[in-house]
């Protein structure tokens, strides 16, 4: 359905469709559809790129001429913007969360390595810092930068998912059982829980909490679907009972492992070929591998990539 009453204004930055494959081997009796937005390109980019083809498109229409955003030291949407605005021809301003700066003597890894290669300019802030995260961008956005709130996920950015909704009913001969994602910054979940509405259609959809708890994400879709639903009223109101966010598996916290979780990685990448990353889908995977039952016969799951986290 590319035709979407008021969709806004969007670039053309991933590559979509992005396909729907069938993982079986992974248990001798078990089947899961995988949604393989890990390979929306934009240099593996994952969900985030769904998000920033709307988000980028408005910063070029207000005529920015920079881009500003936020998050942990290895942020995949960090790096996903700094790629996109790259290609853009836009200039990029990242701040970036730690309580422990690399010297500048000391290679960078994982996502923060690519961060400098597309030339990021790259601002670390401590935790203290970050939670006055919004008037640290504004500050320093001026009038030619344009900005994205953390993990790209506000109204605007909650259209990649409600889009990705479309394109999924047109790949699947059945709806799924479930449909279960990771949940850091709570914006793909908001989106697919508008596009499951807008469609009808009665699936449940689980967050995996990676940080944070069911409270917070559940106050966090509610308002971005109660700001989508203000700025496009064509879009329907969602009720917040119907989704499920899934407590248990963040582990250590955000972005640090356990030997369970990494085994459990390990343990899918050996059995499918399907490689999961520590800090979102390795942890969101793992309700899947230990309670499978609560996800119905035919569950989907949503890669929404990070590779690079298993490389910092």
């Amino acid at each position: 359905m590319d035709n979407i009453d008021e969709e806004p204004a969007r670039l053309s930055l991933a590559r979509l469709p992005t396909p729907l494959d069938q993982v079986h081997r992974i248990c001798d009796d078990w089947t899961v559809l995988i949604k393989r937005d890990d390979l929306t390109g934009t240099a593996l980019c994952g969900n985030k790129v769904r998000k920033l083809e709307y988000l980028l498109a408005e910063a070029q229409s207000l005529g920015a001429r920079r881009v500003l955003t936020c998050g942990g030291i290895q942020s995949n949407h960090c790096r996903a913007t700094a790629v996109a605005a790259a290609q853009l021809g836009l200039g990029c301003v990242l701040f970036l969360r730690t309580q422990t700066p690399p010297a500048p003597d000391v290679p960078a890894t994982g996502n923060l390595k690519l961060d400098r290669l597309v030339g990021a300019e790259i601002r670390f802030v401590t935790s203290e810092e970050y939670q006055n995260r919004q008037a640290l961008m504004a500050d320093a956005a001026g009038t030619e930068g344009y900005v994205i709130p953390e993990g790209g996920s506000n109204a605007l950015g909650s259209w990649g998912y409600i889009r990705a909704v479309d394109e999924m009913a047109t790949q699947w001969d059945e709806p799924p059982s479930a449909i279960i994602c990771a949940t850091g910054s709570g914006g793909t979940l908001a989106g697919l829980a508008i596009g499951l509405e807008r469609l009808n259609l009665d699936i449940p959809l689980h967050g995996v909490a990676v940080c944070d708890d069911a409270v917070f994400f559940k106050s966090v879709v509610a308002r971005i679907s109660a700001e989508a639903t203000a700025r496009w009223p064509s879009l329907p109101r969602i009720c917040i009972d119907k989704l499920t966010v899934v407590e248990g598996y963040k582990g250590r916290g955000y972005a640090l492992s356990t030997k369970a979780e990494m085994s459990d990685i390990e343990r899918v990448a050996r059995k499918s070929g399907l490689i999961l990353d520590p800090v979102y889908t390795g942890k969101a995977f793992r309700p899947l591998l230990h309670e499978p039952e609560r996800f119905g016969p035919r569950p989907l799951f949503i890669h929404t990539g990070g590779i690079f986290g298993l490389l910092a």
